[in-house]
């Protein structure tokens, strides 16, 4: 028997307790992103996952800084 899981229902393997966690993508939020890959908070029991989507709604492989810096330009 084949398991079909709809396109907005992701899984992976959390990296600790290496159970695996299926769960669902907010499918109207995502039409909302303008930049990707955008972070996702998945929460699995007693801790919290970042996961990054790409624009094709499928878990991204990226390293992204997780902090930002504005900085000012001036005129010379």
């Amino acid at each position: 028997m084949v398991d079909i899981m709809p396109d907005d229902v992701k899984w992976l393997q959390n990296p600790i307790s290496k159970e695996t966690i299926y769960f669902k993508l907010p499918v109207a939020e995502l039409k909302k992103v303008k930049r990707f890959p955008a972070a996702f908070i998945v929460k699995d029991k007693d801790m919290y996952l970042i996961v990054y989507v790409d624009s094709h709604h499928q878990l991204a492989d990226t390293e992204i800084a997780v902090a930002i810096v504005e900085a000012k330009t001036e005129k010379k």
